[in-house]
């Protein structure tokens, strides 16, 4: 049976994945004629792009630097990668204010230039994804221990905010397999009090479908 290593970058990865093309979904179908309607689609992309811009401090505060002491030069790219990031975060940010503020045909115009850009950025992002998710990966399993990577993800966790860590538990929660979502929380739960855990595990029903819900909930019972 082969040994399953750490996956420190996998978990939070596929719940940005999962964040970034339901927002793609939201802007293409979204009434920009509509003020309602497209201030509600532009506060879920503001919402994301928050979401993402604090994803790169965790990266960048909790796992590169590490990384950096072992393996020099190796992150570089990556974290020029998240600099360039931020302008984008920038133009999009600039383009869906512009929206925000116009009317008629034009804010119909600009709703479609914000889906085209948004989506333009998700395809460079996916590929700086999967860069770290093996390239990365690889040269944390190469230089570290799976306790030394458990380590540091239990230190990124815990420097996470109490006011952000339900949208991080719920997206992570809404983009894990049955099986994934069964180890993340069942070692939740050997630690958590239970009143913590009784109150992730209503988080974890909200995000998830009904069917894996359901499976995980039986495994932990």
């Amino acid at each position: 049976m082969v040994q399953q290593r750490h996956e420190i970058y996998r978990p939070t990865h596929k719940a940005l994945r999962h964040l970034m093309y339901s927002t793609a979904h939201e802007l293409g179908i979204a009434n920009f004629r509509d003020d309602v309607e497209a201030r509600d689609v532009i506060t879920s992309l503001e919402r994301t792009i928050n979401r993402l811009v604090i994803h790169a401090e965790h990266e960048n505060n909790y796992i590169h630097p590490d990384l950096e002491k072992r393996a020099p030069g190796l992150i570089a790219p990556y974290e020029t990668d998240h600099q360039n990031d931020e302008k984008v975060y920038a133009e999009l940010k600039r383009l869906a204010q512009e929206a925000d503020r116009a009317s008629g045909d034009q804010k119909v115009a600009l709703g479609i230039e914000l889906y085209g850009r948004f989506n333009s950025f998700v395809g460079d992002y996916l590929g700086h994804l999967v860069r770290e998710e093996t390239e990365l990966q690889g040269a944390l399993w190469d230089n570290f221990t799976d306790e030394e990577l458990g380590a540091m993800g239990r230190r990124l966790i815990a420097n996470i905010p109490p006011d952000q860590m339900p949208e991080f538990l719920t997206g992570v929660c809404a983009a894990l397999n049955a099986d994934e979502l069964t180890g993340m929380l069942g070692r939740m739960k050997a630690m958590a009090p239970p009143e913590t855990f009784e109150g992730v595990m209503k988080m974890a029903e909200q995000a998830c479908t009904p069917s894996n819900f359901e499976k995980v909930r039986a495994r932990l019972a």
